[in-house]
């Protein structure tokens, strides 16, 4: 049986994949400066209910602990900010600003998922 919080997961994260890819042909990362710190920080409450929703499977045993979460959204938005560097999705005079905040916003995005959801038992 599917449980509800990987259900959760999958229509948000679809969600989240619709409207990035709305916001990239409306160019709203470059019309609404705010719009790349949402996403980012979306993108992190993702990985965090991402965790969770994975350790509800039967074949896989491990506990969504701070350390999981932790370290995988670190490996997610490390990633992330070099496939933006790689692809050229950058302005060469804010980069390493822009990367460092879009790491921040990751990393605290997961960490408060990961708060609320072990508060509430999800």
């Amino acid at each position: 049986m599917i449980q509800p919080i990987v259900i959760l997961f999958v229509v948000l994260a679809g969600i989240f994949a619709a409207v990035h890819q709305f916001a990239v042909e409306a160019s709203l990362y470059w019309y609404f400066w705010w719009f790349d710190i949402l996403m980012h920080f979306w993108g992190g409450l993702l990985i965090a209910l991402g965790i969770f929703a994975l350790a509800t499977f039967r074949r896989l045993t491990f506990k969504p602990t701070l350390s999981v979460v932790f370290v995988v959204a670190v490996g997610f938005v490390v990633s992330w900010e070099a496939f933006e560097w790689y692809v050229g999705l950058f302005n060469p005079a804010l980069h390493l600003t822009d990367a460092v905040m879009d790491m921040f916003l990751g990393i605290a995005g997961a960490l408060l998922g990961y708060l609320v959801l072990k508060r509430f038992k999800i």
